[in-house]
This record gives C-alpha cells, sequence and structure tokens, in this order.
C-alpha cells in the first residue's frame, strides 16, 4: 500500500462508486473523495486539491491557473474519455503525469447511440409524451432498417457503433479526419462484416447530404467547436435525426434550435 502519496478524487461518479472507492483504498492509505455531489470549479477546486500528489477528475476544468496554484500534484488520471477540460500544455511544462485510457465507454456510448436513433426513428418520445396528456395519436415512426447513417468520427466508439448496425443492413458513410487508406478500410469491413457499399468514407457535406441519421462521435476541441452550424445544418435532409453523443459544443445549439423549429419532422 502506497503511505505516502495523497490521492484526491474529484470525479462525482467515481466517488459514488463503492468498487472503485474500494479497490482506491486498498491501494493507498489517504484518499479523499469528492462526497459534495457537485462540479468543483475555481478555487473551491483549487482547495480541494491542495493536498493531493495524485487526482483523479471527471469534467473539472483544470487550467494553467489551476495548475499553478498546485505545486505538489504529480500525476493526474482521468475518469472517462475526452480530455477538452485539461490544459495539455500546462500539463506538460509543469512535468504532471496524465493517465487515460481511449475507448474505455465505447461499448456504453456505442449503445447509447444506438437507444437515441432507435427512439428518434420511432418517435417514442413523442408518443410517451401525448400519452401522458391523454392522446392518442398513433404517431408510428419509421424503421432504422435500410437507413444511411453519417458517422462524424470514426475511431474507437464510432467503430463500435458501425458493429451494432450490421443487422439493420444500414449505409454508413464516414467522415473523419483520418483519411483511412483502402486497405485500413478493408480490414475494417472484414472485421465489421460489411461490404465496400455499406460503408465508406466522405467529405463532411458529402455525409450531411445524404444522411438519414447524422451520430457525432468527435472529441471538443477549437477545431471541431461548432463544427455543425448553420451552414452545415442546411445541408441535411428535414427529417435527419442528429444524436450527439460526444460533447454538446460540437454543434450550435442556437443554429440547431432554429433548425428544428423549421423542420418539425427532425429529431436531436
Amino acid at each position: 500500500m502506497n503511505l505516502l502519496d495523497t490521492v484526491v478524487v474529484t470525479s462525482r461518479s467515481f466517488s459514488k462508486n463503492e468498487g472503485l472507492a474500494h479497490a482506491l483504498n486498498a491501494n493507498y492509505s489517504k484518499v479523499i473523495f469528492n462526497d459534495s455531489g457537485a462540479t468543483l470549479q475555481g478555487q473551491e477546486l483549487i482547495n480541494f486539491l491542495s493536498s493531493a500528489d495524485k487526482a483523479i477528475i471527471g469534467i473539472e476544468e483544470i487550467s494553467a491557473e489551476v495548475l499553478q496554484q498546485l505545486p505538489n500534484l504529480k500525476v493526474i488520471s482521468k475518469y472517462g474519455v475526452g480530455i477538452n477540460n485539461l490544459d495539455i500544455n500546462s500539463l506538460t511544462s509543469k512535468g504532471v503525469k496524465l493517465g487515460f485510457t481511449p475507448g474505455v465507454n465505447k461499448q456504453s456510448v456505442a449503445e447509447l447511440a444506438l437507444t437515441l436513433t432507435l427512439l428518434s426513428l420511432r418517435k417514442i418520445h413523442n408518443n410517451h409524451t401525448e400519452i401522458s396528456k391523454g392522446i392518442w395519436s398513433q404517431e408510428k415512426g419509421s424503421e432504422l432498417f435500410g437507413k444511411t447513417i453519417g458517422l462524424l468520427g470514426f475511431g474507437n466508439i464510432g467503430q463500435k457503433f458501425a458493429s451494432f448496425l450490421k443487422p439493420f443492413d444500414c449505409k454508413i458513410i464516414i467522415f473523419d479526419e483520418k483519411i483511412y487508406s483502402n486497405k485500413e478500410l478493408s480490414s475494417i469491413r472484414e472485421h465489421l462484416g460489411l461490404t465496400p457499399d455499406k460503408l465508406y468514407q466522405e467529405d463532411l457535406p458529402t455525409v450531411l447530404n445524404h444522411s438519414d441519421i447524422l451520430s457525432i462521435h468527435v472529441p471538443l476541441l477549437p477545431e471541431t467547436k461548432d463544427m455543425i452550424s448553420k451552414k452545415e445544418l442546411s445541408l441535411l435532409k428535414s427529417s435527419i435525426s442528429i444524436i450527439n453523443t460526444a460533447r454538446g459544443g460540437i454543434v450550435n445549439e442556437s443554429d440547431l434550435h432554429a433548425f428544428l423549429l423549421n423542420n418539425p419532422d427532425a429529431f436531436a
């Protein structure tokens, strides 16, 4: 057991997880959990981390200003994926080590994306609301079978989601900053059991123009913030289902709201 280092856990979900807490306590004698149920920020976050040699963080923003006031911090472990809340340059310059596991949540997020896709197509949200009000509209929705799915981002989660779509005989068009070679795509298709006409890569306008469902799986970076805005939304079908299980800032919410008001058959 480590008797020297103090581990501070800011992540609320990690702190509530009895199994994770037990495992951490079994390896470290000094552990502090965030039991407040609140997301810590600013001076409150700095105060909470003040004794930390090592920290386990979730969505808390670790900026240069925060790091400057934590001279004892040596290691940060990111609970979950997505490191947009970390100032990587400051971590590097201060010699703070970072640990995280890309793709660790791919199964969970891909399942959620599939759930939301089916919910959107079958109009379950509308029917539930109307039935609760005593309205029996019998709105049927449509099937996922045979639809064209646009995937923005084709990393761990995008590929896992694609694997779920094979029984539905969907056409999957991907957009990713990485340009996949024919050999790479062929290997992925073979792994997923898909033919070339069922999975291929295109530019962003083409993906947007042809998709029945648009599922977003890119990180939130300066270059992806507002990636889907008025111009991109204008390329979508009026009945599009937009599924964003990545980060909210990737889609401009004001533009999305206007798009949904003008396209009542669309879903997000």
